[in-house]
């Protein structure tokens, strides 16, 4: 009791928002879910196929005793929705990629001192397994069982006071810790969540098709189908919508560490038309270091097109017309036609009747084709 005591106190004075023990058991519910959603080709991507790991912490450290779950607040001050007056078209991000530091960066570091104070405290060699997001564990599911949060129905985990505006992390040890409580609280009979996801990814309580999820859907590999561009209306990286009508987040307190605020080159509504032309060093600048980094250039460019295409802004055309004409990868060169074609007008349909004879990509030329006829009956 005294040692789990000391590791909480410690883990709170080093900025963990709350922490909690979870006995290093199997997780069978959790287990089932994963096979069933291997099963019907939903399986989430980005995540470690192998369930067994995920699902049983012996299969990741065999003499593992106690599993510390931590939650840290990104939540911040600065508003996401706030409107920009500047006739600039703007994109919304997610909060959780506006920090100017990666949030792996910084839960990790949170992870190692609880691990090197365990160390300093036990009189036997300690062995632990820190993670955050990107491990094996199935990290909500250890936070419930430790008594850190609660699943809300969109799958978030809902901590006191910080709702589901919070970064998870997890170590997996050897160290026998006093185990918490799951607190047991619910969502009752609201739907807010279900009812306002833009993609249907909310398939129920409790029930999510990843593979739907914009959140997924903008940091994807490859083309984005056409069935998901409208829905991602001005959202470049992530959504939220979800987590933004949840009552329980309306009371969530800003933690406002600087670390998550936006980074001041970019603010919460980044300038979408100046993301089309960036180079690798203002990429690297505007970026680096940030949790929108890792997908790297030409998602974001890809998604910024697709963004202006919703967005309708003629001043968006020439940008559009020199991606469509001069990128290298067919997935931003497809966006740009596609958003041409939203747009609409002389000088984008012109421009797309220009590249269609000389496009390269049988993919390419279906989406000028079609944004050309789409154009017409605009």
């Amino acid at each position: 009791m005294q040692l789990t005591r000391a590791v909480k106190e410690f883990a709170r004075s080093i900025g963990v928002d709350h922490i909690g023990i979870a006995r290093a058991e199997p997780f069978p519910r959790e287990e089932a879910q994963l096979r069933a959603q291997a099963a019907a080709g939903r399986y989430p991507r980005f995540t470690d196929t192998d369930i067994p790991r995920r699902t049983d912490p012996r299969k990741l450290l065999p003499d593992a005793r106690s599993i510390i779950s931590i939650a840290v607040s990104y939540l911040t001050d600065d508003s996401p929705r706030t409107a920009v007056h500047d006739g600039v078209p703007r994109a919304w991000v997610s909060r959780y990629a506006w920090g100017d530091v990666d949030y792996h960066h910084v839960l990790r570091e949170k992870l190692d001192r609880i691990v090197e104070f365990l160390a300093a405290n036990v009189s036997f060699p300690v062995r632990a397994l820190p993670y955050v997001d990107t491990g094996p564990p199935v990290e909500r599911s250890v936070a419930e069982r430790a008594g850190v949060g609660w699943f809300g129905k969109n799958n978030c985990i809902y901590v006191p006071g910080h709702g589901s505006w919070v970064f998870l992390g997890e170590i997996v040890t050897n160290v026998e810790l006093v185990p918490d409580t799951p607190q047991g609280k619910s969502c009752g009979t609201c739907t807010r969540c279900i009812d306002a996801c833009p993609t249907g990814a909310i398939t129920g309580p409790f029930r999510i098709d990843p593979n739907r999820c914009l959140s997924y859907i903008t940091q994807m590999p490859g083309v984005i189908p056409v069935e998901f561009r409208r829905p991602m209306g001005r959202m470049l990286f992530g959504c939220d919508i979800c987590q933004i009508v949840c009552p329980w987040n309306w009371e969530a307190a800003p933690a406002n560490r600087p670390e998550f605020r936006p980074r001041a080159a970019l603010g919460s509504r980044p300038a979408l038309i100046p993301l089309l032309t960036m180079t690798n060093s203002q990429f690297k600048r505007w970026f680096g270091g940030t949790a929108m980094a890792w997908r790297g250039k030409k998602i974001l460019q890809r998604n910024a097109c697709i963004c202006l295409g919703n967005i309708k802004n003629p001043l968006a055309v020439p940008p559009l017309i020199d991606r469509l004409e001069h990128d290298g990868k067919e997935e931003v060169r497809g966006a740009a036609a596609w958003a041409l074609g939203e747009i609409g007008g002389d000088d984008a349909v012109a421009a797309l009747k220009r590249r269609l004879p000389v496009e390269p990509s049988d993919y390419v030329r279906s989406e000028i084709e079609t944004a050309i006829a789409h154009a017409a009956q605009a």
